[in-house]
Order: C-alpha cells, then structure tokens, then sequence
C-alpha cells in the first residue's frame, strides 16, 4: 500500500478545522482532544531543566536509558504482575510503539484485528502495509469473544487492545483477556496491549494481558507518560515485549528516532519516583469531571450512554439523521463545541461522537448546554 492510499484521519480534517476558526476569531469549547488541561507538574520540569544544564543533551542508548527501564519495570511489576525488566523494556512514544510494534509482528498483505470501536489504530496498520479487520464489541461495549474468533483468517497475525479503552472508557475484564490469549495462542497471533490509560481507572479493576499470558504468548505491553503525568507534549511512554520482539523495536527506534532526548528521560525517571501524588491528583480530578459529565448529560433527551470506568472519555449515541462526520462538523459550526465523530474508531462508531473530560467543569457545563441545545433543536421537525 502506498501512503496515498493511508486512510485520513477525521480526527485531524475536524482540528484543521478548529484551527482554522480560532484564527478567525472563534472561541472554541474544546471537547475534543485526549489531552490533560493540567500543567506538567513543576517537580517533572525542573528535573528536565537540570538534566539538561547537567550535560544530558546528547545522544544516548536507542533502548533507551538504564535509569528509566529499570523504574519502568519496576511500577508494571508491582502495579500490574507484568513480569518486566529492563532489559525487556524500550522507551519510545507511545504512539510511536504502536506502528513500531506492528512493525516488528505483521508483514504486507497480513490482517490485524482491532475491536469495533477502538483508537484510532487502522492508519498505523496501513503504514505497515497490513489489512486492518474490524469486529464488533458488544452494544455495550464489553468485548464479544466469539466476534473477534469469527474475523481470524489464515492472514491475521496480531490483535491490538485498547484498556482502559479510548472512546469508550470501558475495561477489560480478566475473563476477557484469558479468552483473548487462548485465542492468540490457538492462532499463532502477537497481542499488542495498548495501556496508556491504566492509571485512570475508577471502577474495576485493570488487567494487563502480559500479567496472565505464558510465555508461549506474544505480548507486546504499551504505555505512556502523556496522561498519567500530564507530559502529552514530551512525548515519551515505552514498550515491553519478549526479547526478540525487544530487538526489533530498538532496531526500528536506531533507523528513525535514535534516541528519546536523555533529559526527557531523566524527567520521565523522577516522576515515577516523586510525582505519585501528582498522578493521584489527576485521576481525582477526572473521576469528579466523569460524574458530574454523566450526570449533565443523563438529562439531555436524545443521548444514550454508557458509563465509562477509565480513561477520561464518554462515547454517547445519538438519535438524529446525522452521520457523526455532519453531526460533528454541525455541532462545531452552530455552537462552537469540538468533539470527535465516531466513525473515526470504526464502523460501529457510527452514530456515537466522543466527548472528552479532560476540560474545567465549567467548561464541560456550557459545552453540555450548547450540545443540548442542538440536539433539541435539530430533533425539532420544522413546519
């Protein structure tokens, strides 16, 4: 496949457009973005400011830095069973890991499946030169098992999972991921684990894959510092894979990155080790933001939701004649309220826009008025 032929995203056409208002003069109510409101904590930033006046300005270890892997494997352990080391860990953007990942278990002309709606996943899989297939979760999001068993072919090779999900907030549950792994097993199939969000939970329980899988299973374990620690514009997070997988990534990260800047590294290091307060701040926060969002947008006719347990989105379903692509665009141009339009996480995100929490709450209040406000009125017949 060539990259004309990659799938845009409509996440990135709706921002162009967004941009293309505020310079217009348009304050827009931003809804849309998978981004914490919050400053980097102070500590994270002056650990960066010294690292950098200390000399760690320069080229250093693709793997990444000893420091940092080993405080990585470290939380996963103790967090979440995940059998980690540091030699088993690359430090990388997160969004980076994912295409390399792919990169290093499918080939062109293989499948790769992805739960229908997930992240947006089918770009990365294109650049790669594989087929993405969708399968659908359940009308409540929780997965369907025998959905994903349905879509495996010859050609599949790998099944990427999104939890705590984006768009829709919802778990994984144990029995879940044991049914996935068999599967995999069955099949030959690379698990990719995106867990990006697992700090923002608030209800359940997170389970990573690599916890429970043996070592007969691929598991490739993906994660970030961009929400936990607020540091979205650092971009650094990690992987965690067998080490064959190991030696992939960190050749792919030597032929394109080289390196992630070592003083961004030293800051990602100290804030594992000192920002645990910082990260139980936030995820307060979102837990207060979720509640009093559900609560706004129970009471507005035409919206049917369900209640997410992590992550710092809600994925309502509408009642209008819209595709979400118009329904979206509508919203953005009537009221000046950004979310994001549901068919851009797969089909069965038709119908469904994502709504992000990660705003003020009086923010999220008159963003939630102007939305019922147009959903009232286009539900409206006109005489």
């Amino acid at each position: 496949m060539s990259l004309d032929e990659v799938a845009d995203s409509p996440i990135l056409r709706l921002i162009d457009r967004i941009f293309e208002m505020r310079r217009e003069g348009a304050e827009i109510l931003s809804l849309h973005i998978g981004e914490p409101d919050f400053e980097t904590p102070l500590g994270i930033r002056e650990a960066a400011f010294r690292a950098m006046n200390s000399g760690r300005t320069h080229y250093v270890a693709a793997q990444g830095s000893p420091g940092l892997r080993a405080a990585i494997a470290d939380r996963l352990r103790t967090r979440h069973g995940i059998p980690a080391r540091a030699e088993t860990v690359v430090v990388v953007p997160a969004k980076f890991a994912l295409y390399a990942s792919l990169l290093a278990t499918v080939g062109p002309g293989d499948e790769v499946l992805l739960p229908d709606p997930t992240y947006l996943l089918v770009q990365p899989s294109q650049l790669v030169g594989a087929r993405p297939v969708f399968f659908p979760l359940r009308e409540d999001f929780s997965f369907d098992l025998d959905a994903m068993a349905r879509a495996i072919t010859p050609r599949t090779r790998a099944v990427v999972l999104v939890s705590p999900s984006n768009p829709t907030g919802r778990l994984l549950t144990e029995e879940d991921i044991r049914g996935i792994l068999g599967l995999a097993r069955r099949h030959g199939l690379a698990v990719i684990s995106d867990e990006t969000y697992e700090s923002l939970v608030y209800e359940g329980v997170h389970v990573a894959p690599a916890a429970v899988a043996g070592t007969d299973t691929t598991v490739i374990t993906i994660g970030s510092f961009s929400k936990i620690y607020s540091m979205t514009g650092w971009r650094i997070g990690y992987a965690i894979a067998p080490a064959p997988i190991v030696a992939r990534l960190v050749k792919i990260v030597e032929h394109t990155l080289t390196c992630v800047p070592p003083f961004i590294q030293d800051a990602a290091e100290w804030a594992l080790a000192n920002a645990s307060e910082d990260e139980a701040r936030f995820r307060a926060t979102f837990r207060e933001r979720r509640d009093h969002l559900i609560e706004r947008l129970s009471k507005v006719r035409g919206l049917a939701f369900v209640r997410p347990q992590g992550a710092f989105y809600v994925f309502p379903k509408y009642d209008l004649p819209l595709p979400s692509v118009e329904f979206c665009g509508a919203l953005l141009q009537e009221e000046r309220v950004a979310v994001v339009p549901g068919i851009a996480f797969g089909p069965h995100g038709e119908r469904h826009f994502r709504i992000s929490y990660s705003s003020r709450l009086e923010v999220v209040d008159e963003a939630v008025a102007r939305l019922e406000r147009f959903v009232e009125r286009r539900s409206t017949p006109r005489i």
